[in-house]
């Protein structure tokens, strides 16, 4: 498929590679709370006892007994002796409580895993995704933390006995931390939604966005689909339509609805199988009507293959793009133009890469800014030879919502 760069490592996807290639990671925001809360930076990770009681943690604090903090894997986030600069909220099978940050770890000591790529540490990986998950279910750094050990359990924060004990846990699990600390925005506080959609709902970045089937709107307005029992606005049925409406965006998931993100800003925006539509609206001076979030980013792959190639002069068989320093090669570059081309899936941000899966399928797959194409070479010949990942499924997937 490639042009002798296809890695021989293994896969490490963490959101986006995940349940159609069979995995079973879940570290997406999830959180439920009424439209009236403020929506606050959220993911489900997982959490262990940390138990250590007359140890001392890394503020100096002497573990007692049912104490109440917890631990994270950055030490820029560590409270003062007995102090609350630093809090999370956890929520675990209706129970919440909210603890501050005295230790550090599990694992690493830099893992700022909370804020967006660009800020951490690990650039590569999304934001919700401690690295020692990503080690652990995945082989991302070999399987190591960032000291080297072998990860042995996918571990994102570490909760003190009486923490622990709130919660009603009985054993490590996931739940779902708050990071009380980054900035929150209310959602009362909004301006009005555009004329002709008062009526969508407002959601929070990191709640269950509206997936639940409903009845069909004005078909004057709105094109119906069965099969999902959602409702796609007439923009975004035109834009779904003019550009390879269900093989490149899949069928609607959840209805139109207006997502808010920590810092106040907010979009339009319809979730579909593979993509997620904008509808953008007030109307901006030279912006599409309608766009296509650039959701390969949220998507992992393994480290060489995000590496930058060495520029070389395009082929027919052979394309490189400098605008994102990677390229397009054979059967995926050929698919690419067939299916669309830039538009449907903007330009490639890794290299390909390749995988088996656990039912011992192996595959080879590339990211783009809007899609992940897959080619399994037990299907050559085949119409299915190369095939569009689920990228929208498998999130909703993780943070159990479907």
């Amino acid at each position: 498929m490639g042009k002798g760069r296809i890695s021989p490592q293994r896969l490490a996807l963490v959101v986006a590679l995940l349940l159609s290639l069979g995995s079973g990671i879940a570290p997406r925001a999830h959180a439920a709370a009424a439209d009236s809360a403020p929506a606050v930076v959220s993911f489900r990770v997982y959490a262990t006892q940390e138990g250590l009681v007359g140890d001392s943690t890394s503020t100096g604090h002497i573990i007692q007994p049912n104490d109440h903090f917890v631990a994270l894997p950055c030490v820029c986030v560590l409270s003062s002796k007995g102090g609350h600069e630093f809090q999370v909220r956890v929520d675990y099978k209706g129970k919440s409580v909210t603890a501050p940050v005295w230790d550090v770890g599990p694992w690493n000591i830099d893992d700022d895993y909370w804020n967006p790529p660009a800020q951490r540490k690990y650039t590569g990986l999304p934001q919700g995704v401690p690295e020692a998950t990503a080690a652990y279910f995945n082989g991302y750094n070999g399987g190591r933390d960032g000291k080297g050990r072998a990860v042995r359990i996918p571990a994102g924060i570490d909760l003190a006995d009486g923490t622990f004990a709130d919660l009603g846990m009985s054993d490590s699990d996931w739940v779902t931390v708050s990071f009380l600390w980054l900035p929150s925005v209310s959602l009362n506080a909004l301006p009005a939604l555009p004329a002709g959609y008062q009526d969508i709902p407002t959601v929070a970045f990191g709640q269950r966005p509206p997936l639940d089937p409903v009845k069909p709107k004005d078909p004057a307005k709105y094109t119906y689909f069965p099969e999902t029992q959602h409702n796609v606005a007439a923009p975004l049925m035109a834009y779904w339509n003019a550009n390879g409406g269900w093989r490149n965006l899949g069928l609607p998931i959840t209805e139109l609805f207006r997502e808010v993100y920590a810092d106040g800003s907010w979009k339009l925006v319809q979730y579909f199988e593979r993509q997620i539509l904008e509808l953008n609206l007030p109307a901006k001076d030279g912006t599409p009507l309608v766009t296509s979030g650039l959701i390969g980013y949220s998507a992992y792959a393994p480290p060489d293959a995000r590496a930058p190639v060495t520029p070389f002069t395009s082929d027919a068989a052979h394309q490189y793009f400098p605008q994102t320093q990677h390229s397009l090669n054979n059967g995926f570059k050929a698919y690419w133009q067939a299916h669309g081309g830039l538009p449907a899936f903007g330009y490639p941000i890794t290299e390909e890469f390749s995988g088996t899966t656990p039912a011992g399928r192996r595959y080879v797959a590339q990211i783009f800014e809007r899609a992940r194409l897959e080619w399994w070479p037990d299907r050559v010949g085949q119409p299915d030879e190369i095939t569009q990942g689920l990228l929208v499924v498998e999130l909703m997937r993780q943070a159990g919502w479907m």
